[in-house]
């Protein structure tokens, strides 16, 4: 994610590691170009351009935490003269002791200079870049990044788990039959999390939602019928007779669905207007966490649709 922001503008990337620390004054990527400038005392320099020397060290682990000793080793790859930030980035945090033990025995580390530590979630790295993009609305790339990297988080169970996700996905010719059929395909390739809700998107709105009854990579031919390759429950009968109908119509109305393809059936579907109101669409999909746009999440799904006609996200 850090080499692609970069790559995007090294403008996004300095402030994105500059929101995530503290000590963010001293990081700097883009360099400073300056003119007449003083020699100390000995000349004036016609031109100067100056970037400051740096380094970011990080520890990742998926779960858990590494072994302070261990951490606290990496520092030796620091050189004196340079801004250093060392990061712990988990699906955990270091308790305020284990912080407050590990920022003790880096300043120990006098020969170094300063050592910024920073105990990241990937939460906060989601956060921050989330933050990011609000700020640069009409960066495509950055957008796009924005929300693939959310996806790839939750899809890695890197971000804490809830039991009210509400996958929203883009839907635009296809809009009629995902209707229709209460229902959304999508490639088998494509990798997924686990989640509660699927909503449909069109119009710069989530236009209805469903709770997911049963996800299905099947294959269909009219000789063979309906081969189911995976479910996540058992398939009842009147849901392959309702998939067997949703994919013929799909596949009449020019969608190569025949094949290689996870169909996502929803119950309880229901109408509801959840507006996006920054510029522009998504990419594909959007997760929320309907815990933080509902004060109270509520368990029948027609009263999570009417309180989301009243709420609004970017």
């Amino acid at each position: 994610m850090l080499s692609n922001l970069y790559e995007i503008n090294p403008k996004y990337y300095e402030e994105f590691i500059k929101g995530l620390t503290e000590d963010s004054e001293q990081y700097e990527v883009i360099p400073t170009f300056r003119q007449q400038v003083g020699n100390r005392g000995n000349g004036i320099i016609d031109g100067h351009i100056q970037i400051k020397a740096s380094k970011i060290i990080i520890e990742t682990k998926l779960h858990g935490l590494e072994w302070i000793n261990k951490l606290v080793k990496y520092s030796k790859s620091f050189d004196q003269n340079e801004y250093k930030l060392l990061i712990h980035l988990s699906s955990a945090k270091y308790s305020e002791i284990e912080i407050e033990e590990i920022e003790n025995r880096l300043s120990d580390l006098k020969e170094l200079g300063k050592i910024d530590f920073q105990s990241l979630t990937y939460q906060d790295l989601v956060d921050q870049l989330k933050e990011l993009a609000n700020n640069y609305q009409f960066e495509h790339y950055l957008q796009r990044l924005n929300e693939h990297f959310e996806s790839y988080c939750i899809g890695m169970a890197l971000m804490p788990k809830s039991n009210n996700i509400l996958r929203a996905m883009a839907c635009g010719q296809s809009y009629d039959l995902n209707v229709k059929h209460q229902f959304y395909f999508d490639l088998a390739s494509r990798g997924y999390s686990d989640f509660k809700f699927l909503g449909i998107y069109k119009w710069k709105s989530v236009r209805h939602i469903g709770l997911v009854e049963n996800m299905i990579q099947a294959d269909w031919d009219e000789k063979n019928g309906l081969t189911v390759k995976h479910s996540k429950f058992p398939v009842t009968k009147e849901q392959k007779e309702r998939l067997v109908e949703a994919i013929k119509e799909s596949i009449e109305d020019g969608w190569e669905v025949d094949k290689d393809h996870r169909f996502f059936l929803l119950a309880d579907f229901t109408n509801t207007d959840f507006k996006k109101t920054s510029p522009g669409g998504i990419f594909r999909v959007r997760f929320f966490n309907l815990e933080d746009v509902l004060d109270e999440v509520p368990d029948d799904i027609k009263l999570i649709a009417e309180q989301l006609k009243i709420e609004m996200w970017e």
